[in-house]
């Protein structure tokens, strides 16, 4: 019975090392200039999804701009035209955000019907666009990828 013990131990201390090293693989993506830039895609995309949604559906969630709000200092290798973009258009999602939580405290509709959503269609979809290429052509650039770390540096 010792050896069968040891053995599910050795298996359970090796799954555990496998699970942290995924997740401290995923911590690093994140971090890395091109995980920042993703998450604002990510961004983009469920924000577009939102604005499809709201004619159908009134009772939606507010707009994500966390990963803008987290990352917008620290992406200033983006293009100059592209960050002045995303920096209007997420303003103007702050401000629509505004509406929603406005809406959801006095429990009304009408605070709902101020949110202009079509105003974002365009830009989302232009932005979306022009995140998505700059990750497509730096997605093997070395300088944006996440660093190599050896087993003593994590």
């Amino acid at each position: 019975m010792g050896d069968l013990g040891s053995t599910i131990l050795i298996g359970v201390a090796l799954v555990l090392l496998l699970v942290l090293s995924v997740f401290l693989q995923a911590l690093r993506t994140r971090r890395s200039p091109i995980g920042k830039v993703v998450g604002i895609a990510s961004n983009l995309r469920h924000n577009e999804k939102l604005c499809n949604n709201f004619s159908y559906d009134r009772s939606i969630g507010r707009f994500k701009t966390s990963a803008w709000d987290k990352n917008r200092k620290s992406v200033d290798f983006l293009p100059e035209e592209l960050l002045a973009d995303l920096s209007k258009l997420f303003e103007s999602i702050a401000e629509a955000n505004g509406s929603i939580d406005a809406a959801r405290k006095h429990g009304s509709d009408s605070y709902m019907s101020a949110v202009d959503v079509d105003k974002f269609k365009a830009p989302l979809a232009s932005c979306k666009e022009q995140v998505q290429e700059w990750v497509y052509e730096n997605m093997n650039n070395p300088d944006y990828l996440p660093k190599k770390r050896s087993i003593l540096r994590l």
